[in-house]
């Protein structure tokens, strides 16, 4: 832990260093680049010239899942400025980030722009500029495309009040698992009694044209657990042709969801793995036309040693696998994915079982392994976007037994500027979801499930409404009911409701705030039946 602060502090200083000596000497190159992306962008930028561009540039890594850039990218597609489909497999690699900020001020160039979409667009220029210098490298067919070095991207401060009825909600299944309002997919972090701070900081860069790493360090302060510290990700980046590899710790997001993702999420901690991703492949000539642009991944890592304890029967260290397709056309990304998870101490998977494994084939009881497989798929239309996931796990004559569902709608053209937009989204899931007999701890990695955070046997609903005040303020405001699976005779209902604030500072600054208050019903706890829990946080991130 010692390592990794020492680390952070290291880079945050380097960090607040070179955003200083390099301001000035590249304010000039950044404004004539800001003119070609308006002016001319098309003509400057090609991304026509090979089948895989991304290849030509230097290695690059993602952008961490939950950064607020997604929803600046989610935005920006809804608001029509992004020419390719965003696609269900998350986290995105930083130069697919700059390609589509291209794409952006590409349409920005042709139709008035809101003054926060402007904002937003500037924010992503300058979070992204090594990535965009290579692009404009690569297009002009320069050898020397930068982006080197490791490079702090940001650092942050968070100051959080939460007061909890209980530090953890169990649920009914799987055992010894719980979850907590207003820290679901959250890296697996789960907050304090009362007082909780938390300095946190994300650094990546080039160590050479061929590998990259990212790294993201967090240290932390609550009256429950006092001092903690954790590497939220750090993972090397490589690649061999057209398959990008990567080795380390990080989060993946899998789906289509907003509130959550059926299968796989950030809900637990990011996984130490080892994944292969290909680089999007175009559309065939051929016979495979049909498919659209195409890319896949797959990943193997290892869950924790700690699921057998407490009497509990299962298998510690199990693995996780996981493959996954995206099918990416004009308005349409349809996405197709299967997760297992097999062996353990005492649970091996051998040779012989491989066969079983590939085609869905397991026992009828007593499973050797856990699977769950389904689709995910999103559709665009002119100001509204609909979207949904249909998993299934178990099987019966090699068909899912059990299924969960999940569906949303999104406005993002309330107002025709935008300023207004809304979501609406709904899941459920059934009673044998995210459990198992073999592994009776169930889909959860150190006790968080690993899919959506509302457990087995739940149904949830969800609206949200964004307003963009300026171009600087941003206050949304959220409301989610969720009827949660039985506990014995008990059957919970949550409300809850939150809202947000933010504010963009200056060019390097901007504060977040969030005020939530959740009602837990028909519960049991304390003396009553009813519960309620009430939560704050400001946080605090500048970004270099």
């Amino acid at each position: 832990m010692r390592n990794s602060i020492a680390l952070f502090l290291t880079l945050a200083v380097l960090g607040s260093l070179t955003s200083v000596t390099a301001f000035a000497a590249a304010s000039e190159t950044d404004t004539a680049k800001a003119a070609v992306l308006k002016e001319a962008p098309a003509q400057q930028v090609s991304f026509q010239r090979d089948e895989y561009p991304n290849t030509k540039l230097p290695m690059s890594t993602n952008v961490p899942v939950g950064s607020i850039y997604y929803d600046y990218l989610d935005k920006l597609d809804g608001m029509g400025y992004l020419k390719s489909m965003l696609y269900g497999t998350r986290p995105y690699a930083r130069v697919d980030f700059a390609r589509w900020i291209i794409e952006a001020r590409e349409k920005a160039a042709t139709k008035p722009t809101p003054a926060y979409i402007e904002t937003m667009l500037t924010e992503l220029e300058r979070e992204f500029k090594p990535e965009l210098d290579a692009w404009f490298a690569y297009a002009e067919g320069r050898k020397d495309q930068g982006m080197r070095g490791v490079k702090v991207h940001s650092v942050a401060a968070e100051l959080a009040y939460g007061k909890f009825s209980q530090n953890s909600y169990p649920y009914s299944g799987p055992v010894y698992s719980g979850w907590q309002p207003f820290s679901t997919n959250n890296n697996g972090r789960h907050y304090g009694q009362n007082t909780n701070f938390t300095v946190s900081g994300y650094a990546s860069g080039n160590l050479g044209r061929e590998v990259a790493v990212s790294i993201s360090p967090r240290y932390g302060w609550d009256e429950d657990n006092h001092l903690s510290g954790a590497l939220d990700e750090a993972y090397l980046a490589s690649r061999v042709g057209i398959f990008k590899i990567e080795a380390g710790k990080q989060a993946l997001d899998w789906g289509q969801g907003y509130t959550g993702k059926l299968s796989f999420s950030n809900n637990g901690r990011p996984l130490t793995m080892l994944k292969i991703s290909s680089e999007a492949r175009k559309p065939d000539n051929g016979f495979l036309h049909f498919l659209g642009t195409t890319r896949w991944t797959a990943f193997v890592g290892q869950l924790d040693g700690e699921r057998a304890d407490n009497g509990v029967h299962d298998f510690n260290h199990p693995y996780l696998v996981g493959v996954r397709s995206d099918y990416i056309y004009d308005n349409l990304s349809i996405g197709l994915a299967r997760l297992s998870l097999l062996g353990g101490d005492g649970n091996a998977f051998t040779f012989s079982d491989t066969w079983d494994w590939v085609r869905g084939k397991n026992a009828d009881y007593n499973d050797k392994w856990n699977d769950q497989a389904g689709l995910d798929i999103k559709y665009r239309f002119p100001g509204l976007q609909v979207y949904g996931e249909l998993y299934g796990e178990d099987q019966a004559g090699y068909l899912p037994s059990d299924v969960a569902y999940r569906g949303g709608l999104y406005f993002p053209q309330l107002t025709k500027d935008g300023s207004w937009d809304l979501r609406l989204e709904g899941a459920h899931t059934n009673n044998d979801w995210y459990v198992h007999g073999t592994y009776q701890s169930g889909w959860t990695y150190h006790h968080d499930i690993m899919g959506d955070a509302m457990g087995r046997g739940a149904t949830k609903a969800y609206a949200g409404i964004n307003h963009y005040l300026s171009a600087r303020d941003t206050l949304g405001m959220n409301a989610e009911y969720l009827k949660l699976g039985e506990l014995g005779s008990l059957n919970p209902k949550m409300w809850q409701l939150w809202l947000n604030y933010g504010h963009k500072l200056n060019a390097s600054d901007r504060l977040t705030a969030m005020l939530g208050w959740a009602s837990l019903r028909d519960a049991g706890y304390q003396d009553g039946n009813d519960v309620k829990d009430k939560f704050v946080k400001l946080l605090w991130q500048r970004s270099y």
